[in-house]
């Protein structure tokens, strides 16, 4: 008995003097820490320590009036990091059952339940590792652990007192500036804020993991996007979370918020395409506020957050959507919009009916981009999170062939309607394009009309090609070669 009394001291007495690691021994900053005084030790069971992280803040597990700090170098996956590095002290008491040899294996629980506590909150964007050490045991009579000293060390991409200042600055004035408007308006404002210019993807993937740094360089990856977005969220009052996953194999950070007890799914990076410099090209509404079953349509959702992303049951239903298109008519059961004038395109066609962002404009085949131009017989649909409310065809005056353009199929086409016997088989759409002058019927006068607009709609300075002769088809002799050709990028 006497000899294992020996033994328990002896072992006792090395882990005073070792710090035992859970991994990443040789990292500067962690050893520079753990040489410290604690500048506070919080005394928890194990219950205890587990439940403090999973329900503390980011901001309350970095408090700097709690924590040992230093700036220094930490290895991340085999790489030398500088990181904000900060150091928790805990004596955990409910370790009688734990002998000396248990001790590598408790440090790795501490790190398992840290990590996995911090992952749904703003702690995920900028932590960059993490790791425990058991720096001391006290054990009594018998062998029997009486205690464990714990120190949790968190690396992070930003300070505590950094985040502070742009939480109470910059952030504390945006939502300031949101906080009037309804959750709509709201969520479609920061949506167009985050990605009118001010913040730029970075090309080089350089993950910063601090929201601080997307503010001040104006650069940034998923992480300081979905960070700076939580922030903004949190000073809005609204509960949310983080969730990773992938998109294609890469892996991805955004986020889950609750409005009036739904959650929903909001990626504001992924509603921003990019360009070669990582300049957002476009404001989309593709991924802001949607369900499950719409982000998975092109999102990963990772394993550890499958059940917070299978809350996310229904797409928001914005009221800042049009019901219907202001000028919309039926004729025959089918609903018609009209166009301004030749030549427009699916932006323009947003604009003229105020909707941006909630129009989709299609031909036979597939959507048109922003710059397409759009002819009579498109579809033009008010679109809503991955759903179509309403669908209109699009009639363009004059434009009888669906081009987009006037041209002179148009007039021709006109003129074998006035020559034609028999025009019942030509569509309502025909008949409203060719009708110029709005008397219900097609006339003499709308087949001038559209031979004087003849050019509508084309670029300016563009030419139609010219047909070959008959000569020329017949001699082979080739056509005048002209310069300065359009180059389109």
């Amino acid at each position: 008995m006497r000899f294992k009394k020996m033994i328990a001291v002896l072992l006792a007495a090395a882990a005073l003097l070792l710090c035992i690691p859970v991994s990443a021994a040789g990292s500067p900053a962690y050893n520079e820490l753990a040489r410290q005084d604690p500048v506070y030790e919080r005394e928890v069971t194990l219950a205890e320590l587990e439940e403090y992280f999973m329900t503390a803040g980011t901001d309350e597990i970095l408090d700097p009036a709690e924590c040992n700090y230093t700036y220094g170098e930490v290895y991340v996956g085999g790489i030398a990091e500088f990181c904000h590095v900060y150091m928790r002290t805990f004596t955990v008491t409910d370790v009688s059952d734990l002998t000396i040899y248990d001790m590598e294996a408790l440090a790795k629980r501490i790190v398992s339940f840290v990590k996995k506590s911090s992952a749904a909150k703003y702690m995920k964007c900028i932590a960059k590792t993490y790791n425990a050490r058991i720096s001391s045991v006290v054990q009594g009579p018998g062998g029997v652990t009486d205690s464990v000293t714990v120190k949790v060390f968190i690396a992070c991409g930003e300070k505590t007192e950094e985040r502070a200042e742009l939480k109470q600055g910059y952030v504390a004035e945006l939502a300031e500036e949101l906080r009037p408007l309804s959750d709509d308006e709201r969520f479609i404002k920061l949506n167009e804020l985050m990605l009118d210019g001010r913040f730029v993807y970075d090309m080089s993937y350089r993950h910063r993991c601090s929201a601080v740094a997307l503010v001040k360089e104006g650069v940034g990856v998923c992480e300081e996007y979905a960070g700076f977005t939580s922030l903004v969220l949190d000073a809005l009052g609204y509960e949310n979370s983080i969730i990773t996953g992938d998109v294609g194999g890469i892996p991805h950070m955004w986020n889950l918020v609750t409005i009036n007890g739904r959650v929903y799914h909001l990626d504001i990076l992924h509603n921003g395409p990019i360009d070669e410099n990582g300049v957002h090209t476009s404001v989309q509404r593709t991924y802001l506020l949607v369900s499950e079953r719409a982000v998975t349509a092109t999102h990963n959702i990772g394993k550890s957050y499958t059940d917070q992303s299978s809350l996310a049951f229904y797409d928001y239903v914005f009221e800042g959507y049009p019901k219907e298109l202001l000028g919309a008519f039926e004729r025959n059961g089918k609903l018609y919009v009209l166009s301004g004038k030749a030549g427009m395109t699916t932006s323009d066609i947003e604009e003229q009916f105020g909707a941006q962002g909630f129009l989709r404009v299609t031909n036979d085949n597939g959507e048109l981009a922003a710059d397409d131009k759009a002819g009579s017989g498109c579809s033009v649909e008010i679109y809503v999170n991955g759903a179509v409310l309403a669908s209109y065809t699009l009639c363009v005056k004059a434009d009888t062939d669906g081009d987009g353009y006037v041209t002179d199929n148009d007039a021709f086409g006109t003129a074998l309607y006035l020559l034609a016997d028999d025009v019942s088989e030509y569509s309502d759409l025909f008949v409203m394009s060719a009708d110029l002058d709005g008397d219900g019927k097609i006339t003499l006068i709308d087949l001038i009309m559209t031979a004087d607009g003849i050019g509508d709609g084309q670029k300016e300075n563009s030419k139609e090609e010219t047909p070959e002769t008959e000569e020329q088809q017949e001699s082979g002799a080739p056509e005048e070669e002209t310069g300065g050709g359009e180059v389109s990028v």
